[in-house]
């Protein structure tokens, strides 16, 4: 295959793992408006949230208040109303109750919203990993792509959590607390703040400072979920050349940087909760200290603002608690949208462009002067034209890196000509949208490609509403049929998962798959380069079987598998230097 050539042309586009997670240490404007782009599918569940903190943070600030008065009427000792004490005890036992029930409230939609973010996260992720062009897939690891649905959905939700948990009921708390604390005395509460303004300011420094941890944090889990993902993929090879060895020490120094950048991040997060609540206590001193001497406080009144300023330093404190979860979120939230604003594929031609004669043809297919490049400065076809009749088998060789494969994707529209047209039947295939254009290529290519289900669902993989008799007939077609009857339960059996399927015999249901689609131009991308001589044989068969009569792309080293090609096409090195030969001569 050419895809070395691809891969080496590209690398110098595909960003690292670390780099996207990297960017500004704060939380900006735009990180609240994207993770609300999340949230907002919820509104229902975040009005009833609201609410339930509006109602909750209030009582929260009118039990203190009574609770003072309280006190202050228990007079002497021998002299207390105890039915008076009875009666408001049992107001504030109701007040508190009622509290808890809507703090369990905002407890319970706080997780219904961080559930549907968490979904909504995945669901936008999958959506834009399906419009982005085949470019991604082949600059990006597939096990750091594969971590944005997993770890950072996990921790968007988490973050997401943590914060509704304290954000409304911390707003209706203080507000309604620094009202209360200034109708009891105005002066005390003067004294108060600037230590809570040094609280506040004192946790918000500190966890700007871990945002960049915790994004490096991210970044590291996506690279060694790549590396552990190309382990399992190449276990064979890396056994084969005893490199065991040499994949541990890679994956050693990665897990050593993850936990140096874990310690970090976890450093840096627990630093805000031990200095606030040194200062908590520190307030809690002032109050008792000055209460009565400078603020002319009853002791009722002083109780009334120790519960006062507990109310509006718990929250404070709770915030630096979660400081991990939600600067974790941040950090994941930039990572998602690293992805999210990523540039799709170029605008489509309309599918109402083309009348239902123009869906279809005989199969012409014409490069002209077609020049492209992975990069600007290295051109992989530099003005090459090809004429290709209908019906005709096209064998195309080459060397390794000459673009073989890079022709194919041209061809498929995964990637667009630089300059110069493709052109189908007549028309250019940018006019084509590229569904319709698809729906007319089968496609079997090196590595196979199935579905954890049964044999019969990966037939019909590409037509679901195909009939029980058109998947045997085209496995027959393919020459699997065989195979496939002696498997323990036939067309149900499930590769992978009840027994294993030779290599050969994975290809033989590709191609199986690819008949039922009854595409009118067909590509064979090395399907023969991994498997014996009698497996080539039925692949060559099955593959004569799906030419006749349509156009046929055949990408091979092998001479066995283009011996019956009307055309072969011959690349240089890069693409260039192609020219066109005659089957006998070739081989000859």
């Amino acid at each position: 295959m050419a895809k070395d050539s691809m891969l080496s042309g590209m690398a110098n586009l595909s960003p690292d793992a670390a780099k996207m997670s990297d960017g500004k240490s704060k939380i900006s404007l735009r990180d609240l408006t994207a993770l609300l782009r999340f949230t907002g599918t919820s509104k229902f569940s975040m009005l009833l949230l609201i609410l339930a903190a509006v109602c909750g943070g209030a009582l929260q600030v009118v039990a203190p208040a009574y609770l003072g008065q309280t006190i202050d009427h228990m007079g002497d000792v021998g002299s207390v109303d105890l039915t008076y004490l009875g009666h408001h005890a049992l107001i504030l036992l109701a007040m508190y109750l009622v509290a808890a029930l809507f703090t369990w409230v905002v407890s319970y939609f706080a997780n219904v919203v961080a559930a549907k973010t968490a979904l909504e996260v995945r669901r936008s992720l999958s959506a834009k990993l399906t419009r982005l062009p085949i470019s991604f897939y082949d600059t990006h690891p597939q096990g750091d792509t594969a971590t944005h649905f997993i770890n950072d959905a996990d921790a968007i939700s988490e973050g997401t959590l943590q914060g509704l948990l304290n954000l409304f009921t911390v707003l209706v708390t203080i507000l309604g607390t620094v009202a209360f604390m200034v109708w009891i005395s105005w002066r005390m509460t003067l004294i108060v703040l600037p230590m809570a303004v040094l609280m506040i300011w004192t946790a918000t420094t500190i966890a700007k400072k871990t945002t960049k941890h915790f994004k490096s944090q991210q970044g590291l889990v996506g690279a060694i979920s790549a590396d552990v993902e190309e382990n399992l993929y190449g276990r064979k090879e890396i056994k084969a050349f005893n490199c065991e060895d040499k994949f541990l020490d890679s994956f050693r120094k990665k897990n050593e940087e993850l936990k140096k950048s874990s310690v970090m991040a976890a450093f840096a997060s627990s630093l805000p909760n031990p200095v606030t609540r040194f200062v908590d206590n520190t307030t809690y001193i002032l109050i008792g200290a000055l209460g009565v001497w400078f603020g002319g406080l009853s002791i009722g009144n002083i109780t009334t603002f120790i519960l006062y300023w507990k109310n509006f330093s718990k929250p404070i404190n709770d915030l630096t608690n979660i400081t991990t979860q939600v600067m974790a979120a941040f950090a994941s939230l930039a990572r998602v949208f690293a992805i999210l604003d990523l540039p799709e594929e170029t605008e489509d031609a309309a599918e109402g462009n083309l009348t239902d004669d123009e869906h279809e043809g005989a199969g012409e297919v014409l490069f002209k002067h077609v020049t492209f490049g992975y990069q600007k400065d290295k051109k992989i076809f530099d003005d090459f034209s090809l004429s290709v009749e209908p019906g005709q088998k096209v064998a195309i060789i080459g060397p390794t890196g000459c673009g073989k494969t890079t022709l194919m994707n041209l061809l498929m529209r995964f990637y667009e000509p630089d300059a110069g047209e493709i052109i189908i039947d007549g028309k250019n295939i940018r006019d084509i949208p590229r569904a319709t254009l698809r729906r007319r290529f089968g496609m079997v290519l090196q590595e196979t490609w199935l579905l954890e289900a049964s044999i019969r669902e990966n037939i019909a993989y590409g037509r679901p509403d195909a009939t029980e008799e058109e998947i045997i007939a085209a496995a027959q077609a393919a020459r699997a049929h065989g195979f496939i009857m002696r498997l323990p339960d036939g067309y149900d059996t499930v590769p992978g998962k009840e027994i294993s399927l030779s290599e050969g015999q994975k290809q033989l249901l590709c191609i199986a798959r690819v008949l039922l689609m009854d595409p009118s131009l067909l590509i064979l991308d090395e399907a023969t380069s991994a498997v014996d001589t009698l497996t080539e044989k039925r692949i060559v068969e099955a593959f004569e079987n799906m030419t006749h009569g349509r156009t046929g792309f055949i990408i091979a080293h092998r001479l066995s598998t283009i011996a019956g090609a009307d055309q072969v096409i011959q690349l240089g090195k890069g693409g260039k230097g192609g020219r066109t030969c005659s089957t006998k001569s070739t081989i000859a």
